[in-house]
């Protein structure tokens, strides 16, 4: 197991409260280590030495707008290029392990929180998300040939006719609202078009705009097909 430093601890008992609190699935269970350095948590697999969490999803939309990179299956999926069956309480706390700080979990003032439906009223005055820099790839089999691809160049922004730059996601960790870890209790993982409810968040040109966003139709396997998702913590520059 990891040592946890006493902050942390805090931090995922108040997390595990408002997990329950949530009226959403509590997290999977124990973390148990299968190999040396690498643990798993429900079906998510925390690599210790290549600051990876992977986890198994499918493609889930191929047409019209996006708004999310990745949901639970009970999310929003009419909006969201990805979907998975694990829970983002987990993904927290397997990030937390890995060393993520995001942004800070805060309960954000009424004039401040984003609405149940993010329209361009919120995105013209919310301010840009900070966070720990992550890469997000994807791992899928077509015929015999394994494929990898940054997540990115599945997403396609209409504007410029041409894939989303490669390069970091933000993970910025969510937030409470009240008693509710948002991200647990909206199945929401990544977004494409900001909003601090989300574990990840994009930090590309037009992220403040909701219409401009498409799946790559192009690149991406089949609806329904199986995908392995990669999420890894790059250092901090700073250190």
């Amino acid at each position: 197991m990891f040592p946890l430093p006493m902050p942390l601890l805090v931090l995922l008992l108040t997390l595990t409260v408002a997990t329950f609190a949530a009226d959403t699935a509590a997290p999977s269970g124990a973390m148990q280590e299968i190999r040396p350095g690498v643990f798993q948590i429900g079906t998510i697999l925390l690599d210790k030495t290549k600051r990876t969490a992977t986890f198994p999803g499918k493609v889930n939309l191929l047409d019209g707008n996006l708004e999310y990179l990745l949901v639970h299956s009970t999310g929003a999926t009419h909006e969201s290029l990805l979907s998975t069956e694990i829970q983002p309480s987990d993904l927290h706390f397997a990030m937390l392990l890995l060393g993520a700080k995001g942004a800070g979990i805060t309960t954000p003032a009424p004039d401040d929180a984003a609405p149940a439906q993010i329209n361009q009223e919120f995105l013209a005055r919310a301010p840009e998300l900070k966070g720990d820099r992550i890469l997000i790839a994807v791992k899928w089999t077509a015929g015999d040939a394994e494929k990898t691809a940054p997540v990115e160049d599945w997403v396609l922004n209409s504007e410029t006719k041409k894939p989303s730059p490669r390069g970091p996601w933000l993970y910025t960790g969510s937030m409470f609202r009240g008693d509710r870890f948002v991200a647990q209790a909206e199945g929401c993982f990544g977004a494409i078009v900001r909003y601090p409810g989300a574990l990840i968040n994009n930090p590309r040109k037009g992220s403040d705009n909701d219409t401009i966003w498409m799946p790559n139709k192009k690149v991406i396997p089949p609806l329904e097909t199986p995908v392995e998702i990669s999420i890894t913590l790059q250092a901090d520059p700073a250190k």
